[in-house]
């Protein structure tokens, strides 16, 4: 059994709460052949083409990413109206996918931590003078790069989009991520987010 089928059958343990069944079309056409009340898209398997498949959609049903731990983002730039961690267990899954059918947004805890901090230490005075010193360092070319990590390219995708090489393309995302300070694509992308210098 697959990771799809065992999610699916694992999403069937109350069939009083949900009718769940797999979508063998695009996403937009199974959305409307089965009038479904949220989709839920598991993005783990191929992130470009599920991100892709998101943004395509013409019909307005809230969905549901499942992500890997430090892909929330791009599922959210894509259009996802929750995320969650691949592995969430099938009753939180539902619990959440019957709160964006009542118009609400779901996201993990972790994600939600990362960008309004609950630490007293990150509302300092020094810290808030780093926004306007990240925003100053960034060049005009890694604001375009980092504007497509929001959007959840990888490298490659990137280097295509602006006409360039891997190699220049990796090279502005570890400069990207030495100035913001961050780890992980998507936490620079969240401190971006956070300072205004991109837009979500």
């Amino acid at each position: 059994m697959n990771g799809s089928e065992q999610l699916t059958e694992s999403l069937s343990i109350r069939p009083d709460v949900a009718q769940v069944s797999r979508a063998e079309a695009s996403l937009d056409v199974a959305a409307r052949v089965a009038r479904a009340d949220v989709l839920i898209v598991d993005t783990t398997q191929s992130p470009a083409f599920a991100y892709e498949a998101i943004r395509s959609l013409t019909i307005d049903t809230p969905v549901l990413a499942l992500t890997a731990s430090d892909d929330t983002l791009p599922a959210i730039a894509a259009g996802a109206s929750g995320a969650l961690h691949r592995d969430s267990p099938a009753e939180l899954v539902l619990a959440a996918a019957s709160a964006l059918h009542q118009g609400l947004a779901v996201f993990d805890r972790s994600f939600v931590e990362r960008l309004v901090p609950t630490s007293p230490q990150r509302h300092t005075a020094a810290p808030a003078e780093a926004p306007q010193q990240d925003r100053d360092e960034l060049t005009p070319r890694e604001q375009e790069v980092l504007a497509l990590l929001a959007e959840g390219l990888s490298n490659k995708e990137i280097a295509s989009r602006l006409d360039i090489s891997d190699h220049t393309a990796k090279f502005h995302v570890n400069s990207i991520l030495q100035k913001m300070g961050a780890q992980k694509r998507v936490e620079a992308v969240v401190r971006a987010a956070r300072l205004g210098i991109i837009d979500l």
